[in-house]
């Protein structure tokens, strides 16, 4: 597989000399590197190593067919060979024409490592958001970015303002103030390799058996049994993975399989055809609150409206077929406490959809991440559409899941400890709470119960079930009807890939909404 490595910006950002700076370092004197620069300026490349090759692409040839220009690159490679691939890319073209480029057969062996942005401050000041979207999608899509600035008070003030800004079209990318020359280190810290999913999933879990080692003399001290926090842990995860594989799973196939326009063209135009269709859907997967989180990303990043994806995420965990006869068996065949959590879990899922749609989230709900290496991280996939290969289209299939897996995995990982800690202490809190409590403070300690808890929906009705007899039937459908929407591990999967914003506005909201359908319910007669 050959690594490559894309330069964007603007022009006369400094892509070039970066370049020259790069390149011609003299530890790559034996790196056989080929530049494709789609971009001209007043500064030319000069490599001082007949290792490194160059070939220049006119305005010309990149607004014409790419298919010309995905041959020529195939050529370069093959009569080249070279061990790396660094492109310096047009700071007015689109980026998704780069990823088409290399999503062609002919360049599989070819991978995007690493992108860098360059800019100057005051010059990107003046020309964000005048030039149309293909800038600030080059910075959503970057790993990097290099951002010059001149050592004055008003280049610092100018430089925070663009660092502020780059931070919010790509939050959490790393940033590096570049004052005059590129300096030695520069090199390595930019191009340092980010850990892959399977890394940072597994490096979850040696951190959590770190944790478990260290803590365990503490809790020991605190009459907490580890034996019983690990019992939990490895039961949420082991209820929850299956699961979280099928919504995975779900969630590749609407991105692959399932072109954009067409979501766009047959969903319901209307509000109420789309909150009607996503309780169709949710009472028709046989999905959890693990599995229902990536298809509702999908749906949003595939152009789903927020007020219909809301509503089928929240209400799938409480209304699909697995919650229903979980529920059922639970309560001895009690047919009223399944139609009131299906019932009551249906229309509070409807009621918070809708106060989206009549107060919309401010900024971006789903943030424009980094590119991944072979697929646009907003879902859409140009020429996904358009190619007709099963096996292309499997092999994106299954990278899909698997980066979205370990993403959203590692989440879950910790979401499940916390909440596996939690139950370490047991219940007695909630439990004596409750004794001096009325109905009211009643349900709403058991839904901070089943926010803390964090369990499955396909067995939560066994473990409400066992309340009964402290708690009231209000506070039980509280628990039923919470639990499975907004939860300790549900926050953290949502933070892959949410603004917090969002996240905060969606777990109160849920909150207060579920408390009141439960509350006036029961003040109008209940169960």
């Amino acid at each position: 597989m050959i690594p490559v490595y894309v330069v964007t910006g603007f022009l006369y950002a400094g892509k070039t000399s970066f370049l020259n700076a790069m390149l011609n370092r003299d530890d790559r004197s034996d790196i056989q590197t080929l530049l494709l620069q789609f971009e001209s300026g007043e500064e030319k490349f000069h490599g001082s190593s007949d290792y490194c090759t160059s070939r220049c692409f006119s305005k010309k040839e990149l607004e014409g067919q790419p298919d010309a220009i995905i041959k020529t690159i195939y050529k370069c490679v093959k009569n080249q060979t070279p061990d790396e691939i660094w492109i310096e890319w047009n700071g007015v073209t689109s980026f998704s024409l780069l990823q088409e480029f290399f999503l062609s057969p002919l360049l599989r062996n070819c991978r995007i490592q690493k992108v860098i942005h360059i800019a100057d401050a005051p010059g990107l000041e003046e020309t964000l958001g005048r030039t149309g979207n293909s800038l600030p999608e080059q910075i959503a899509n970057s790993d990097a970015v290099i951002l010059r600035t001149a050592q004055t008070s008003y280049g610092k003030a100018v430089y925070q303002r663009m660092r502020h800004m780059i931070k919010k079209i790509n939050p959490g990318v790393p940033i590096f103030k570049l004052k005059d020359t590129y300096p030695e280190n520069l090199y390595k810290r930019v191009l340092e390799k980010k850990p892959s999913p399977l890394y940072s999933f597994f490096r979850s879990l040696l951190f959590l058996a770190a944790a478990y080692f260290l803590t365990k003399p503490v809790l020991d001290q605190l009459s907490l049994s580890t034996n019983t926090i690990i019992n939990v842990f490895l039961g949420i995860i082991l209820q929850a993975i299956p699961f979280l594989l099928l919504g995975v799973l779900l969630s590749s196939l609407l991105q692959i399989f399932v072109p954009g326009d067409w979501i766009e063209k047959r969903f319901p135009k209307t509000l109420a055809g789309g909150m009607l269709l996503a309780l169709v859907g949710g009472f028709c997967l046989p999905v959890c609150d693990c599995a229902s989180i990536p298809i509702f990303r999908s749906l949003v990043r595939k152009g789903v409206p927020l007020p219909a994806a809301v509503t089928f995420m929240l209400a799938a965990p409480v209304i699909n077929p697995v919650a229903i006869l979980s529920t059922y068996y639970a309560f001895g065949g009690d047919l009223a406490v399944v139609a009131g959590r299906v019932g009551m879990g249906s229309f509070a899922a409807v009621v918070i959809g809708l106060s989206f749609a009549a107060c919309p989230s401010k900024g971006q709900v789903l943030p424009t991440g980094r590119f991944d290496g072979v697929m646009c991280s907003c879902g859409c996939y140009p020429g996904t559409s358009s190619e007709s290969g099963l096996r292309t289209k499997m092999e994106w299939f299954i990278r899909h899941a698997q980066v979205e897996f370990f993403d959203v995995g590692k989440y879950l990982i910790i979401g499940s400890f916390v909440a596996s800690v939690f139950q370490g202490f047991g219940t007695d809190l909630f439990i004596n709470a409750q004794n001096k409590a009325g109905n009211a403070v009643s349900a709403m300690i058991m839904m901070a119960m089943a926010f803390v808890l964090s369990l499955c929906s396909s067995s939560d009705a066994i473990v409400a079930r066992s309340f009964s007899a402290q708690f009231s039937m209000m506070a039980i459908m509280g628990f039923l009807i919470f639990g499975p929407m907004m939860d300790i591990k549900n926050m953290l999967m949502l933070s892959a890939g949410f603004s917090k914003r969002f996240i905060i506005r969606l777990l109160v909201t849920s909150f207060f909404v579920c408390f009141a359908v439960v509350f006036l319910f029961y003040q109008l007669g209940g169960i």
